[in-house]
């Protein structure tokens, strides 16, 4: 009788401690907004406040990707109108053309293949860079380090 009240109350607390942690875990979410959709190359959901969100704009349709990774393969063969990411300070979109980028700092993005945070001028980008770490990028140099990556990945 006392061993099956024991283990009675060992679940009763193991039950009341997963509980709490879910409660915690949900407590330390960030809050993302609304889903604007699905990533076309990875499938990872894109939401509004996503901090590696990107928006392209082809013709009369918007793509969502969920970094500049997948956009580059987005973009391809397509006649791109403008592209728009997320500013890490403000979470409002800028123009990816005249932002700057930073990659490799210790602060990591839920992103697998660039994970990379942008920012409206240089000098936002090199502030963070000397907190955090990392490497800064315009436009054009972290397109071109993103296709490299993605030609590495298709050779394994």
């Amino acid at each position: 009788m006392m061993m099956k009240i024991s283990k009675i109350l060992a679940l009763i607390i193991i039950l009341s401690v997963s509980l709490f942690s879910q409660s915690a875990m949900d407590m330390l979410k960030p809050e993302l907004g609304q889903k604007l959709g699905v990533c076309s190359v990875c499938n990872m959901d894109v939401f509004e406040k996503m901090m590696t969100r990107v928006e392209i704009s082809v013709d009369d349709t918007i793509y969502h990707a969920c970094g500049i990774g997948c956009a580059t393969a987005i973009m391809e063969g397509k006649n791109v109108k403008d592209i728009k990411v997320i500013d890490f300070k403000t979470f409002r979109l800028i123009d990816a053309k005249k932002a700057w980028f930073v990659t490799g700092s210790v602060i990591l993005p839920a992103r697998a293949m660039l994970p990379e945070f942008s920012f409206s001028s240089e000098s936002e980008a090199k502030s963070f860079v000397r907190i955090y770490g990392g490497y800064v990028f315009d436009y054009p140099g972290i397109v071109s380090l993103a296709k490299k990556i993605r030609e590495e990945r298709k050779k394994n």
